[in-house]
């Protein structure tokens, strides 16, 4: 990524606030919805995130989000990607070279189930064995740095009492290169219109998590 921040952390109780100072350029980082599979994408994901990460952090974010095909080909001044969707999907052969690409230099894939949508699930994960067959997913423990980044998170929380959200991370050239999420992170009901996961599956603090992992991307 051509995009280079400065950090300095300040800990508070529960906030840790970074000061983010970006070098070279005024104009705001957008953040990426992808549109795949002749037009399929997220309907519902909030983008309150992006003020979050703006307001609490001095991120010089876009504080809308941005969609952009994955068969287009110029995706190397995003520093992340957003893959979401509920339904059903197979990627051509130019959308996994363009994602592989992507990934492969240096670029980030925040994917996440819509409302847990389990056809979207299968699709997902089907399509991560073939753009990255030696690849992995690892679950991310609390501990990992992305979850303390502007918020202290200590656990994150499903909207389904008694189950346990984890996010999973793989891994390319060293770095965390896609976090997934097999339990919606969209935040739908900030979405706007008619959004609503009527008896779906997501994590109670994803407008946190998101700004956490938009902060990581942005300072590693």
């Amino acid at each position: 990524m051509n995009i280079k921040i400065f950090v300095t952390l300040c800990l508070s109780l529960v906030l840790v606030v970074p000061a983010f100072a970006q070098q070279s350029t005024d104009k705001p980082i957008d953040v990426v919805l992808l549109t795949y599979n002749r037009g399929k994408t997220a309907a519902c994901f909030a983008s309150k995130f992006l003020d979050l990460a703006a307001r609490k952090a001095n991120l010089n974010v876009n504080r809308s989000l941005v969609k952009v095909p994955l068969e287009s080909s110029n995706f190397n001044t995003y520093p992340m990607l957003i893959f979401s969707g509920d339904l059903r999907f197979k990627l051509s052969d130019k959308e996994l070279s363009h994602l592989r690409t992507y990934i492969e230099n240096g670029g980030f894939v925040l994917a996440s189930a819509g409302c847990a949508n389990e056809v979207w699930n299968t699709s997902f994960k089907k399509m991560v064995e073939i753009l990255l067959p030696d690849s992995k997913f690892k679950p991310l423990g609390m501990d990992h740095p992305l979850f303390h980044t502007i918020y202290d998170l200590k656990q994150i929380n499903s909207t389904k009492p008694g189950k346990t959200p984890v996010l999973y991370g793989i891994e390319v050239k060293g770095r965390l290169a896609m976090v997934y999420s097999p339990i919606g992170i969209n935040d739908t009901a900030q979405a706007g219109g008619d959004c609503c996961c009527c008896g779906g599956e997501e994590i109670l603090q994803s407008p946190l998590v998101n700004a956490n992992i938009l902060a990581y991307v942005l300072t590693h």
